[in-house]
């Protein structure tokens, strides 16, 4: 059987977050992090969105 593996860039999320709000400025940006961020980690994800600017956290559920 074949053997699925993902493996996610945080910094790459940093990246393309601190992108997103230099081109959105000056309006913030809200990152989605919901389900754990898909099996990939919820606060990992959340830390690196917030660590390139994310204003705002958005969930499905608390």
């Amino acid at each position: 059987m074949p053997h699925a593996e993902v493996r996610v860039d945080l910094a790459a999320i940093r990246d393309n977050v601190a992108e997103l709000a230099v081109r959105a400025a000056p309006a913030q940006v809200m990152a989605v992090v919901k389900g754990d961020a898909y099996g990939h980690g919820l606060v990992p994800a959340a830390r690196a969105a917030r660590a390139g600017g994310a204003a705002w956290l958005g969930t499905a559920t608390l």
